[in-house]
């Protein structure tokens, strides 16, 4: 088989991510029920592509290390018969979850990881687009947890359809519309509902990706408590429509607290303690919420670019087998730069439109210089 990373795999499937969405606005439309506002949306997709994109360069790495393991490490190789078979891939799936399970628990549990992957955490509605809400980091520090699975015997193809797989599963829990049941050890939108609220008793629950055996196992799974409806977001509320920039602003927080910390264990216990914790005496502080009204003429411009800016991400992605390296990063560089454009349009940051217009005269150039190539 070709051998592709996860992001190869998540590119793929975009059309079927594009089906999810419109089964999801068809059901809610039947019902009229309104579950997408526009400059949310935006962000979450622009958060999802960044990772994605990243990870086209951070792919090829994780996936050569999987392979050291699994060729020089492995304590054990199935066979290519049929039991072996079964055996590599009821544990790519259960071992998977596993993985991550313990990766997601650390997120929630340490607060320099979280300020990365509570990027996901901000949003304070529920829809299919918020699965797609990817902190840009997270690979950084994923890959550990997932060491298991190679040490078991999964081959690298076994695991990564596996993982993508119970990613797209994941898909469907982000949105109210998907009910179905769990049959007590799968997750269902109602039991992942919990995991975004911010109430107290669902702080830290149900933290499987497709499975909930490993909550119910290990004391973090949540029944969810009609007197107690979930309230949606993080704790430091929904602070921007830009998808690039919050995947800064949990780390500038943690600066922040660390710089008014009087001891090196303070300082320390800032980044490596639970999240949210500040040096004594300090307040948190309150970011003001971003702009509720996007004006129409900026809805236009921003859908428009954020469609090209998509379907040049796909082209980058899909083909970057036939790219040059220096076509990569040129593509990767004009992608990034064009979500963070869009973002600071959203949120109607002083300055926006001059940088819009930069990165407009940048990319026709780019255009006109691979054209003349």
């Amino acid at each position: 088989m070709d051998r592709l990373d996860t992001n190869g795999y998540y590119a793929l499937g975009l059309p079927f991510y594009a089906s999810v969405v419109v089964a999801e606005l068809l059901v809610a439309r039947a019902r009229r029920q309104r579950v997408y506002r526009f400059a949310p949306t935006v962000g979450n997709l622009a958060a999802g592509v960044g990772e994605v994109v990243i990870g086209l360069f951070l792919g090829p790495i994780l996936l050569g290390l999987y392979d050291f393991g699994y060729d020089h490490i492995a304590l054990v190789h199935w066979g290519s018969d049929a039991g072996g078979q079964i055996i590599a891939w009821t544990l790519a799936f259960l071992l998977g979850d596993l993985g991550y399970y313990v990766y997601h628990r650390a997120g929630h549990a340490v607060a320099v990881l979280w300020a990365i992957h509570g990027v996901h955490h901000h949003a304070e509605e529920m829809n299919v687009s918020v699965a797609l809400r990817h902190p840009w980091l997270s690979d950084l520090y994923s890959a550990p947890f997932y060491v298991i699975l190679p040490l078991a015997g999964v081959p690298a193809g076994h695991f990564f359809i596996a993982i993508s797989l119970i990613s797209f599963s994941s898909l469907t829990v982000h949105s109210r519309f998907f009910n179905r049941p769990g049959f007590y050890f799968l997750v269902t939108p109602a039991t992942h509902i919990v995991h975004h609220a911010r109430n107290p008793r669902y702080l830290g629950k149900n933290l499987g990706a497709m499975f909930t055996i490993w909550d119910r196992l290990f004391g973090t799974h949540v029944e969810l408590d009609p007197a107690d409806p979930p309230t949606l977001g993080a704790a430091e509320g929904y602070r921007t429509h830009d998808g690039a920039l919050a995947q800064w602003l949990g780390f500038r927080d943690l600066l922040r607290n660390a710089r008014q910390a009087s001891t090196f264990g303070d300082t320390l216990r800032v980044f490596f303690s639970h999240p949210g914790w500040r040096p004594r005496g300090m307040e948190r502080v309150i970011d003001p919420a971003p702009r509720a009204e996007v004006p129409r003429r900026t809805q236009v411009y921003v859908a428009l670019q954020m469609a090209l800016t998509l379907a040049l991400a796909a082209w980058v992605l899909w083909f970057r087998s036939r790219h040059s390296p220096l076509f990569l990063v040129l593509g990767a560089a004009l992608v990034m730069w064009s979500l963070l454009s869009i973002g600071g349009l959203l949120d109607g940051r002083a300055g926006a439109r001059r940088f819009e217009l930069v990165r407009v005269a940048a990319v026709a150039l780019t255009v006109m210089f691979v054209v003349a190539r």
